[in-house]
């Protein structure tokens, strides 16, 4: 039954990362700010999120959907710069 929570959980992992991943990505394309100062605010986000996340969840799951997000949101913001240098 392990096995099979763990793959739930990877599944679980990889939509959520994702689904935010677009999400955020495609926010950001609307709003179409170059700004750095933007930049640096959103990843400051992104740590802070994270830290808080990483202090208050303990549960499986709960870490797991907060990991995603995380990724999602690093993954956007890194997929929106990269095409802003091309």
């Amino acid at each position: 039954m392990t096995v099979v929570w763990w793959i739930l959980q990877i599944v679980l992992l990889l939509v959520v990362w994702k689904v935010v991943h677009l999400f955020f990505w495609n926010l950001r394309k609307m709003l179409a700010s170059a700004s750095l100062l933007l930049t640096m605010f959103v990843t400051a986000v992104i740590a802070i999120l994270g830290v808080v996340l990483a202090h208050s969840v303990h549960g499986d799951w709960w870490l797991t959907i907060a990991f995603g997000v995380m990724l999602g949101l690093a993954n956007g913001e890194y997929e929106y710069n990269r095409n802003l240098s091309n």
